[in-house]
């Protein structure tokens, strides 16, 4: 608010004399990411746009960092004409890391930093769907999942959900389910989820 025309005037009988100040004052920079977040995460395929906000006089240049380097508009990345807004086009598990907004201008330097981590939906490998068994047989079923972060497994006999006991075991990260003594009554349809 001080910014503006100073004027200091000096008279006496002999007449008047002025000088004048034009007076700028800057602000540091201020800068912040989103809504303040400090975290992000992003689902791989799909894009993710990260917005730099930015206060001070004169207004700051921003420059993005990833990881402590300079960010090329390469792999994906598209920064905007005013560098205020990252694009991450195609999320990949290369975009994880500490991304940082820097901004600099005369009257000084500030930053803000948001960790990107990227989320990947489940997956099932493929296995045998169809198995014959004689009776008092041993099998196992497996349910192959992957994703970030790791999923939960859940096991259905048709629509009832599975729990471990009465003649089943499941592996602790539930990718594996057995039958050691298979009966007539668990035939069936068994779906992992």
């Amino acid at each position: 608010t001080d910014t503006g025309l100073y004027t200091c005037t000096a008279s006496n009988a002999a007449g008047n004399a002025s000088l004048s100040y034009s007076l700028h004052v800057q602000a540091p920079p201020q800068l912040w990411i989103g809504d303040g977040e400090r975290h992000l995460a992003a689902v791989a395929n799909t894009s993710l746009r990260i917005h730099c906000h930015t206060t001070g006089i004169p207004p700051a240049q921003i420059q993005w960092l990833k990881d402590g380097h300079p960010l090329d508009e390469q792999d994906g990345v598209v920064v905007s004409e005013d560098g205020g807004t990252l694009l991450l086009t195609r999320v990949g598990l290369g975009h994880e890391g500490l991304y940082v907004c820097q901004g600099s201008s005369w009257a000084g330097l500030a930053q803000a930093e948001v960790q990107v981590s990227v989320h990947v939906p489940p997956n099932i490998e493929p296995s045998e769907v169809d198995l014959a068994i004689p009776e008092n047989g041993s099998v196992s079923l497996e349910c192959l999942a992957s994703g970030l972060p790791a999923p939960d497994i859940t096991w259905y006999k048709g629509h009832e959900q599975l729990l471990a006991g009465a003649g089943l075991t499941l592996s602790r990260d539930g990718m594996h389910l057995e039958i050691p003594h298979a009966q007539l009554s668990d035939a069936g349809s068994y779906r992992c989820v």
